[in-house]
């Protein structure tokens, strides 16, 4: 069996804005320390979660500079650089590497639809080529309800195959638990794979994933890493269900925007309520709703 790079509770994380939309870097290094402190293996910085593809190819490189700079150790990131042009996300994973930030979590290309996996391939082979460095360690980002593109079996082993070393493993945010134990069991010895929600976390080790990426972990990383670090105990079942329950509770509602809201209740800073366009912040009326519902779970 192959060792993990990255294994345990990962946190996608937000990127919190000022109020003209810029990104606050001063709040994100804080969340990211404090993200760390509470047992995160690593951080997504610019996924999903992130709103990366609000930001321009250079808004992106300097927001990874500036985290950075401000002390998060760039060993301890995974960037988010998928861009629909092969240029740009050759370019923003040379910058990561460039920095030291060598874990990469990559789109497909993701505006045309219904592409065959060839297409795939060589979409991702040509920007493995284009960034030409062995450091480099990719992570397939499987999200086909926001990119449109499925990544399996047809992608994944001829890349593996092709670019031994460097393709290190798969994010499957599918939602779809068939298929993400699928790719445990297909994968788990030989690439990390990656479960998209805690909610399949105790299910996806036990299947033969490394650990999960988790937007959630953004409000409640203590209890998450907990479950991670008692899989083996009894109370793990326990764990494993108070972490599927507040997932639960944040779904309800664009999750991103509760997300924030969360954070600016817990912080008392409003700016974490600020989000780019298309995305909207909360109604009041749900952001009280939201808070009354964790309030009444205990959570």
């Amino acid at each position: 069996m192959t060792a993990h790079l990255t294994a345990g509770v990962v946190c996608a994380t937000l990127t919190p804005l000022d109020d003209n939309g810029e990104p606050c870097i001063e709040l994100l290094a804080a969340h990211c320390t404090r993200l760390l402190k509470a047992g995160c293996s690593a951080i997504v910085l610019l996924g999903t979660t992130g709103e990366a593809n609000s930001f321009t190819v250079e808004e992106r490189k300097i927001i990874l500079e500036a985290v950075v700079g401000a002390g998060i150790p760039a060993s301890r990131l995974i960037v988010g650089t998928g861009c629909c042009a092969l240029g740009d996300c050759a370019s923003l994973t040379k910058h990561a590497l460039s920095i030291g930030a060598f874990r990469v979590l990559m789109l497909p290309p993701f505006y045309y639809k219904n592409v065959n996996d060839e297409g795939i391939v060589e979409a991702y082979s040509r920007t493995i080529e284009a960034i030409d460095e062995s450091r480099l360690r990719l992570y397939f980002y499987n999200i086909p309800q926001f990119s449109g593109v499925v990544i399996g079996d047809g992608v994944i082993e001829p890349l593996a195959e092709r670019y031994p070393g460097i393709i290190a493993g798969i994010k499957d945010s599918t939602g779809n638990w068939v298929a993400t134990e699928a790719l445990c069991s297909r994968y788990g010895n030989a690439l990390d794979v990656l479960v998209g929600s805690e909610r399949f976390l105790l299910a996806g080790i036990s299947a033969g994933a490394s650990g999960c990426v988790t937007a959630t972990a953004n409000a409640f990383a203590d209890s998450i890493c907990e479950l991670f670090a008692r899989l083996d105990e009894p109370a793990a079942i326990e764990l494993q269900e108070r972490s599927t329950a507040a997932r639960a509770i944040f779904e309800g509602y664009p999750v991103i925007a509760a997300l924030k809201e969360f954070e600016a209740r817990r912080s008392g800073d409003p700016r974490w309520r600020n989000v780019r366009p298309p995305l909207t912040a909360m109604r009041p009326s749900d952001a009280a709703e939201l808070a009354a519902k964790l309030s009444s779970s205990g959570l």
